[in-house]
């Protein structure tokens, strides 16, 4: 998915297939930022202007809207779990939000505005990039601003821990899988590696060493799960690959001291217009070649209408072999369906009917076996039972009271 520049809709494809779906996804005015949950229901958040919608694609409902902004929205990023996701404008505004936060205003009538889950901090001029590790809600998220800085959040805690000051101003980040390194790519075509590993004090963190990567600012930076590759956009319309330098000589003690640097390996592209966008993504190889592989996931037309009930259950075509399934409307839920909506399709209904059957056959035998173990227990009741017992202990306190009062005669007849 893509957002078209001056437009107000957005446009996908189908990657086994190169070609655009007929979707026309409409949205209210025009984007100027976007990201898509990367795992679970998938859901689409937008930045128009100050302000941003979230969407379900799949039904193409519209989740809810939010303005804390007060100037246009630059840049958003999901965290892995696909749960948050962060925000960042050119007031200088970073934010954390919850998705279920959206979510749960479906539920309430005449709900107030969403907030977000914390207000990380801000910057003294517009924000122009976010990056996070991979343990996302559990790690650091990295903000980087025109401002000369680039700035390190906990998620856990929302706090500010480093600083990062770079001689010019800083247009992307991206951050290695683990958080212990940080790359900067600066308005003057230039890349800094700044070194988290060992732990700095928490404070500012200088950084110096200068990798000369592109003619002109350094639009996008991706870094490869295995941290040994970078991948750079710059304004030039060049995407280049790079290798990191690792330390093979170098401990741990020596590593903050250390200036990694970048070797070029291939320019992958060379075009006349800037690069926009740039990512690294998994997936199978054979998905961008097949071209007769099913696509499994749709996307709806995007809806701004919010009358839909929440329980209501769409009948949604999954291209394909199989029948429509049902699928849930706007359920924040991230664990798997119930036992019986989860059954296999091949299997068919008369599947389920056993499994009730079994169900009710499995109480019957508990019943059996309770009133069997009642009956056992009641038979080794002793003959006598609790009057038996009773009795007895009647019996021995006349005895103690006959004996008190012939005491008491004996003693006035003396």
């Amino acid at each position: 998915m893509a957002a078209v520049r001056d437009k107000p809709f957005l446009q996908a494809w189908a990657l086994p297939r190169h070609e655009t779906l007929q979707i026309r996804l409409i949205v209210p005015g025009k984007a100027c930022a976007m990201a898509v949950s990367p795992s679970g229901p998938k859901y689409c958040v937008i930045g128009i202007a100050e302000k941003l919608t979230v969407y379900k694609l799949v039904t193409g409902r519209m989740i809810g809207v939010s303005s804390r902004h007060y100037q246009p929205v630059t840049c958003l990023k999901f965290t892995p779990c696909g749960n948050y996701f962060a925000s960042g404008g050119e007031d200088g505004f970073v934010y954390l939000w919850s998705l279920g936060s959206f979510i749960e205003t479906l539920h309430k009538q005449d709900a107030p505005q969403v907030q977000p889950h914390f207000i990380l901090g801000q910057h003294s001029d517009k924000v122009t990039d976010l990056a996070m590790t991979s343990s996302g809600i559990q790690g650091f998220l990295v903000s980087s601003s025109l401002d000369h800085t680039a700035k390190v959040f906990d998620l856990v805690t929302g706090r500010l821990i480093y600083n990062i000051i770079s001689a010019t101003g800083i247009t992307s980040v991206a951050c290695n899988s683990l958080g212990s390194q940080v790359f900067l790519g600066n308005s003057n075509g230039t890349v800094n590696i700044a070194n988290l590993l060992p732990h700095p004090p928490p404070g500012d963190v200088q950084v110096s060493s200068n990798n000369i990567c592109h003619t002109n600012s350094v639009r996008h930076i991706a870094v490869t799960t295995t941290g040994n590759q970078l991948v750079t956009g710059g304004e030039d319309g060049d995407v280049k690959v790079w290798s990191i330098a690792g330390l093979p000589l170098a401990s741990l003690e020596n590593a903050s001291n250390h200036n990694p640097s970048l070797a070029l390996q291939k320019v992958v592209h060379t075009g006349r217009g800037r690069i926009n966008n740039l990512a690294i993504l998994r997936t199978d190889r054979e998905a961008l070649s097949d071209a007769d592989r099913e696509v499994e996931e749709v996307i709806a037309p995007f809806s701004q209408d919010f009358s839909n009930p929440l329980n209501a259950e769409v009948t949604i075509p999954i291209r394909g072999k199989g029948k429509p399934q049902p699928q849930h409307l706007d359920i924040f839920n991230f664990a798997t369906d119930p036992c019986f909506d989860s059954v296999e399709p091949e299997k068919g209904p008369d599947y389920k009917n056993e499994l009730e059957e079994s169900v009710i056959s499995l109480q019957e035998n508990n019943k059996d076996l309770y009133n069997f173990a009642m009956k056992q227990i009641l038979r080794k009741t002793p003959k006598g039972g609790k009057g038996s017992a009773n009795r007895k202990t009647n019996n021995k306190g006349k005895k103690a009271s006959a004996n008190k009062n012939r005491y008491f005669d004996t003693k006035e007849k003396k």
